[in-house]
């Protein structure tokens, strides 16, 4: 599969291309940034660009059977994703898969949640906004909130139900990478919103 990764320079997108590649994909780094890709070979392509630029998100997605977007930061994170959005229905490319946040409306743990909400609240309040768009466009798309640590391995991923009743509430952005790139052979996953955390077992 030939897949183009949106924030690829972001901690959570170098892990993407390097699994992405150990699974045999083709993968597209699409990046603001590419001189932070200089000593990365898990990616078959690179393309400089900003993501509110359409030219750019369109050269970056030419050719790609999915997409991968992990948007953060003080990025315009939902201009960026209606630019995304708009550019696969051009290219006709159905799948996308998008990096949310478990903070968004996490009720455990009570005081942590609150006070990162408060800290991340100009983030998640983008966050929020393109979840929306996502939801209200006709690709098939899944969205993943992990709850932000070496690998385990041990994994829980639930469909939305305001979070998990019990830790741990955190997960490694290799764990996590693993979730998004499997999440492609996933056809059952479309349009839902799932959280994302370790395992105890």
């Amino acid at each position: 599969m030939r897949i183009t990764v949106i924030g690829s320079t972001s901690p959570t997108g170098l892990e993407v291309l390097k699994y992405g590649k150990t699974r045999g994909h083709k993968l597209i780094a699409f990046t603001r940034r590419p001189q932070l890709l200089s000593m990365d070979q898990s990616f078959d392509k690179v393309v400089t660009g900003d993501g509110l630029h359409k030219t750019d998100v369109l050269q970056a997605i030419d050719g790609s059977d999915a997409v991968i977007a992990i948007i953060g930061g003080k990025t315009d994170i939902a201009g960026v994703t209606k630019t995304m959005i708009s550019s696969m229905q051009e290219r006709n490319i159905r799948r996308l898969i998008f990096v949310s946040s478990y903070l968004l409306e996490a009720k455990r743990p009570r005081i942590f949640s609150s006070f990162a909400r408060w800290i991340f609240r100009h983030e998640l309040t983008e966050l929020d906004k393109a979840e929306k768009v996502i939801q209200e466009c006709d690709l098939d798309w899944s969205i993943y909130r992990p709850a932000h640590d070496p690998s385990t391995g041990k994994i829980r991923v639930q469909e939305q139900r305001h979070g998990f009743p019990s830790g741990p509430y955190q997960i490694s952005r290799a764990d996590l990478a693993k979730v998004l790139v499997d999440a492609l052979d996933n056809n059952a996953s479309f349009r839902k919103i799932y959280c994302v955390t370790w395992s105890k077992e």
